[in-house]
């Protein structure tokens, strides 16, 4: 991995412990290797996710002391970008303060390792002599063939170059380094198994790399019933990330006014992109992150993605399923489930209809609307990943 591990509960987090516990079942020993520099990003120490501790997931990360369960970066580059960053934070929380627009700092998101940094990578793999090496993201990918293990995969939260597409064609500036089709391919090449976050993504690669298979892993949904004494509200969960807060500048500019107007209702934003919620807006409550999301409601609750980018699978959708809530979401949100959730989420075409649609539905309860109750079993059932697991077997 070259992110950091220190939120695992939302997002591609909740994706990545799904493949773990599919490891788990196949029999593995599950170990992460982070990346000594990257994985850091622009803060020179760490706490790792408990959920890695709770599963018996040992991290090992080079260019780093240990203390508890701290990990604190020993690498000059790491501290030299901290100290930048938060200069440039200060100045740009000043401007806030005076009106003007919070600074956004460029993602890391989808560049590669640099060639000291890869090696220090490939030597940490090779140590714990694995059986089978997995590559998060295809920008670790290139790794690959460098490691020794007899299987070698890559998991694929998202295609970069689709998303890039997605983003433009939304006229928002994609939030990650924007590679081609043909170049995203090339750094699969050493890879055996291919797992995308939909099924079509792993279509649009497949055909460019049939040497390998190509499988999409179905989010693991367990029922996870939230408060029903909980009082009516809307929620928004998301981690910090430019889909996320292009569909939040979309919630507040073109969606909320109205709904609160007409229906009294508190939104609540839940999860990091609250930190981007500038101003104060009526009828909104930034939550932030949550302890035990059970507490935002079940069947009073309705739970709203309104993507305007589409890449990989849109783990919240999932999430607002296992509490048992309502769900509104654009079509185009949905096409990477297939037609699994069809009866499930109420899917819109617009913003308008998106607004009329939450609107009605504020004004019925789960009852009148007829949420079906079993929604989660019925998707665990069809939601299999035996082929998955079939495939990332050592034979």
């Amino acid at each position: 991995m070259h992110r950091r591990l220190s939120n695992l509960k939302s997002g591609s987090g909740v994706h990545l412990m799904c493949l773990c516990s599919i490891l788990f079942d196949a029999g593995y020993q599950v170990r992460i290797v982070a990346a000594p520099t990257t994985s850091f990003g622009h803060i020179p120490f760490c706490r790792p996710d408990r959920v890695l501790c709770d599963n018996d997931i040992p991290v090992i990360w080079p260019g780093s002391l240990k203390v508890g369960r701290l990990y604190v970066s020993t690498r000059s580059r790491v501290w030299r970008k901290f100290i930048i960053r938060a200069l440039a934070s200060v100045t740009s929380l000043t401007k806030g303060l005076n009106g003007g627009r919070r600074l956004s700092f460029p993602s890391a998101l989808g560049k590669t390792l640099t060639d000291g940094e890869a090696e220090e990578v490939q030597r940490a793999a090779n140590a714990l002599g694995a059986d089978l090496v997995i590559a998060e993201y295809s920008s670790l990918a290139p790794l690959l063939g460098g490691c020794r293990a007899k299987k070698r995969g890559v998991l694929m939260h998202d295609l970069f170059s689709s998303r890039a597409v997605s983003f433009q064609e939304s006229g928002i500036c994609p939030d990650h380094n924007p590679i081609t089709l043909d170049q995203e391919v090339s750094r699969l090449r050493d890879a055996h198994v291919c797992i995308h976050a939909s099924q079509i993504e792993a279509d649009a690669v497949k055909h460019h790399l049939p040497d390998a298979e190509h499988i999409w892993m179905r989010p693991r949904l367990t029922k996870n019933t939230g408060d029903s004494s909980a009082p009516p509200r809307v929620v928004f969960i998301g981690v910090k990330h430019g889909g996320n807060r292009a569909a939040l500048d979309m919630i507040l500019k073109e969606i909320w006014p109205r709904v609160w107007q007409e229906t009294g209702v508190e939104l609540w934003i839940v999860g990091e992109i609250a930190k981007w919620v500038e101003g104060r807006h009526d009828g909104v409550r930034c939550v932030g992150f949550v302890e035990d999301l059970r507490t935002l409601g079940d069947g009073n609750t309705i739970g709203i993605a309104p993507m305007l980018v589409t890449s990989g699978i849109s783990i919240k959708i999932g999430t607002y399923l296992e509490l048992g809530m309502r769900v509104v979401a654009f079509k185009k949100t949905l096409e990477a489930y297939g037609d699994m959730l069809d009866g499930l989420v109420t899917a819109v075409d617009t913003p308008v209809e998106f607004t009329e649609t939450l609107i009605d539905m504020l004004k019925k309860s789960a009852e009148q609307q007829g949420c079906p109750q079993d929604a989660v079993q019925r998707l665990e059932a069809e939601m299999s990943n035996e082929e998955l697991l079939e495939a990332l077997r050592c034979r």
